[in-house]
């Protein structure tokens, strides 16, 4: 591809500034003091190592090496303490979410030199919860556990950051930039929406809307570092709220908002099928290998230029903005069972994003009928393995089934002879997205429904998540669209 650069950028060696951000500089096709040709290096992003699991047949934690990350990782000493005294809090309360947060806040606490060993006792501690049964016996209560040691290379970052000098560069001269930069050297110069873009640096984020999948159930955590992920599966699926008390005082207010929909999560179809013993932890891998590939494709520079081959940093910085907003929302989603209202309030967004970037559909409406999502799930299923594809294709059913009981709740006819069911629905998704600006000129159609909704729509994303990440030539195809 070919990058224009001023001569003086990164102490007058741009071809420097090129390798920095993870290209090949292949150098000059001309005299010309300003344009570059750059390629992208083949790299492998996101590397996921089982360390655990039931498919070894022994544990190898003495595989991974000390995590190197730019920053060091870990609490700094002024906060030890604090972490110290929620650690013994956990302890002296080891209910099975205090253990399993302890777990992950540890493996976010420690220095990068402790890491390994704090990873092999994180699993430790969850192979020796107990299950307890009525006569007092018991067994373990995670014996088919995995562990997963995942590094998300730094690359990433360096590749977001490219978009964000030529933004720079339409507002201030390169000279006017590198004055700042030495009146202020703890000033970003280069950080156009870069808080929007931190998944690339811890990478958490791209392994929620997985981990979340089976909500309000849950069959794995995880733990967040610079560059690097730690995931621990459960081998079974376990309810996401335990009894008693919330700990969280704040949960007490969370009946004055409950809203009952016409149909709850479905948690019982998964159960009825019987899962390969390493099905959690295939599943990891798999999705590991598949956000490598999406990854790569939206935010190598290189898959962003015009028809003469010259970078594009705008729509560079749109997809990379996009697919992150995407994952987050889905992940908020998820992770918010028990409030509906902000589930929607999440859903509708995401499906923007998608309708407007990732599909091209244009409204929400097309996504959401059950015609759709049903050819959609054919086109996906093709390429999730059959050991996994039960759990992972999971949430897409229960989006299907979601949205084809949203039909359920029209309480009168269509005054229109030609409606459908199908056009009616499509009416209806567009009407319910409007009004999270306000019920305006939609009143007609809302009239003509109850108002209610599966619990489960909310699952609706996800599906075309799965798309996006599974079929990777129709994601290219997209973006070059945009390219021109």
């Amino acid at each position: 591809m070919k990058i224009i650069l001023p001569p003086e950028i990164f102490d007058g060696n741009p071809a420097g500034l090129i390798e920095f951000l993870g290209l090949r500089a292949n150098g000059r096709p001309s005299a010309s003091d300003n344009l570059w040709l750059a390629s992208a290096q083949s790299t492998r992003l996101i590397e996921s190592q089982v360390l655990h699991g039931p498919a070894l047949r022994r544990s190898r934690f003495d595989i991974p090496k000390v995590p190197t990350p730019p920053i060091p990782g870990g609490l700094s000493p002024n906060k030890y303490g604090e972490f110290e005294k929620l650690a013994q809090r956990l302890d002296e309360h080891p209910t099975l979410a205090a253990r399993l947060e302890r777990i992950t806040n540890t493996l976010i606490a420690v220095s990068d030199d402790q890491v390994p060993a704090a990873i092999e006792w994180g699993s430790k501690t969850l192979a020796d919860i107990p299950l307890t049964h009525d006569d007092a016996s018991t067994e373990p209560l995670f014996p088919r556990h995995s562990v997963h040691d995942i590094r998300i290379h730094p690359v990433i970052n360096r590749w977001s950051k490219l978009p964000q000098i030529f933004l720079r560069l339409k507002h201030n001269t390169a000279a006017e930039l590198i004055a700042d930069a030495k009146a202020n050297p703890d000033k970003l110069t280069f950080n156009s929406s870069g808080a929007l873009l931190e998944g690339t640096i811890f990478g958490g984020l791209y392994f929620a809307p997985l981990l979340c999948s089976l909500s309000p159930s849950m069959w794995g955590i995880g733990a967040p570092r610079i560059g690097q992920v730690i995931i621990y599966t459960f081998g079974k699926v376990i309810g996401g709220s335990g009894l008693g008390a919330s700990r969280d005082q704040r949960d007490s207010l969370q009946i004055l908002t409950n809203h009952s929909p016409s149909h709850g999560f479905d948690t019982a179809s998964l159960a009825e099928v019987a899962l390969h013993k390493s099905a959690f932890s295939d599943a990891v891998d798999w999705w590991a290998s598949r956000i490598n590939n999406t990854l790569h494709d939206i935010f190598s520079p290189a898959t962003y230029v015009d028809s003469d081959d010259f970078y594009l940093p705008e729509v560079h910085q749109r997809w990379m903005l996009n697919f992150e907003q995407l994952v987050a929302r889905i992940g908020a989603i998820l992770r918010h069972p028990s409030d509906q209202a902000a589930q929607l309030m999440l859903m509708f967004p995401a499906m923007d994003i998608l309708g407007d970037s990732f599909t091209g559909s244009g409204n929400v409406g097309q996504l959401m009928v059950p015609s759709r999502i049903r050819r959609k799930i054919e086109e996906i299923e093709e390429h999730i393995p059959a050991r996994i594809k039960p759990l992972v294709m999971a949430p897409a059913y229960r989006a299907l089934a979601a949205a084809e009981q949203v039909a359920d709740e029209f309480i009168v006819p269509s005054p229109n002879p030609d409606a459908t069911t199908q056009s009616r629905l499509k009416e209806l998704w567009n009407a319910r997205r409007n009004t999270t600006h306000g019920f305006e000129a939609n009143g007609e159609i809302l009239a003509e429904h109850s108002g209610r909704l599966p619990s489960d729509i909310v699952f609706a994303p996800y599906v075309y998540l799965l798309d996006i990440v599974t079929d990777r030539q129709r994601l290219l195809e997209r973006i070059r669209r945009s390219c021109t």
